[in-house]
């Protein structure tokens, strides 16, 4: 008998263990900004300049270091991003850029003593001010005046967030590490879609179409789909690209 209530207290417990969490519906914002798809962001530089999700699109892997001037674990970690981004500066054909994001909450005029403290400390990565979609990636899914920083993002070239850092990162070593794992799985994935434009999991004679279409101004294709489609890397989708990817689809080539 004791068995038999043993078992089923087992079972019971499994069962509560299945359960979702009280007050966690589907409709509750996800507890990680990763897999956000921020590539419509717009904001400015600290030179005033405008910048928007365009930029992901120059090099396959984005880190972007989200601080605050009078953030002390900011201070800490400031110098490891002006490392990685010298690093990568010297080492172009590594395609990584660095981006600082800087939070203000509700005191914009630390927009000013930020581009101040950046000038006097010498860092010469890019820098902008956040907009709603960082902020948003950063407060888990919420637009809110408070998150927690600094914060670190690794963004793919089309514009997802694919990696999240809270808090200080603790040396160049390892931000250094966190960026060439990530650009070895990007690059894996990229590859693996080249000429698949429409992302079906295939190279097809679809794909070969729709990069002539595109060459010839009949259809517009996503950037997203411009960067699959560029299978020579010349930075234009035509009729050569659309050669090459049929002749793929047909075997006679390999990505």
């Amino acid at each position: 008998m004791n068995s038999i209530f043993r078992r089923l207290a087992a079972l019971a417990l499994c069962a509560l263990l299945m359960l979702p969490a009280a007050g966690l519906g589907a409709d509750e914002p996800p507890q990680s900004g990763v897999g956000m798809d921020i590539s419509g962001f717009e904001s400015y530089t600290f030179a005033g300049e405008p910048v928007d999700g365009s930029i992901f699109a120059e090099t396959e892997l984005t880190v972007i270091n989200i601080w605050q001037r009078w953030c002390g674990p900011c201070w800490i970690e400031l110098p490891h991003f002006q490392q990685l981004h010298e690093y990568y500066s010297e080492t172009p054909e590594a395609d990584v850029q660095v981006w600082g994001a800087l939070y203000y909450g509700d005191n914009p005029s630390t927009i000013e003593q930020a581009v101040d403290f950046v000038a006097e400390n010498g860092y010469t990565w890019n820098h902008m001010v956040i907009c709603d979609e960082l902020t948003i990636v950063a407060a888990d899914g919420e637009l809110t005046e408070y998150i927690i920083i600094p914060q670190t993002l690794i963004v793919d070239r089309y514009g997802v967030v694919r990696a999240q850092v809270k808090g200080k990162v603790d040396s160049y070593e390892e931000l250094f590490d966190l960026t060439s794992e990530w650009l070895e799985i990007l690059r894996s994935e990229y590859a693996a879609e080249l000429g698949d434009i429409d992302l079906d999991g295939s190279v097809t004679s679809v794909d070969a179409l729709l990069a002539l279409r595109r060459s010839m101004g009949v259809v517009e294709l996503t950037q997203a789909e411009l960067l699959r489609g560029d299978v020579n890397c010349d930075g234009e989708v035509d009729s050569v690209d659309a050669l090459i990817i049929l002749r793929m689809s047909l075997g006679i080539l390999n990505r």
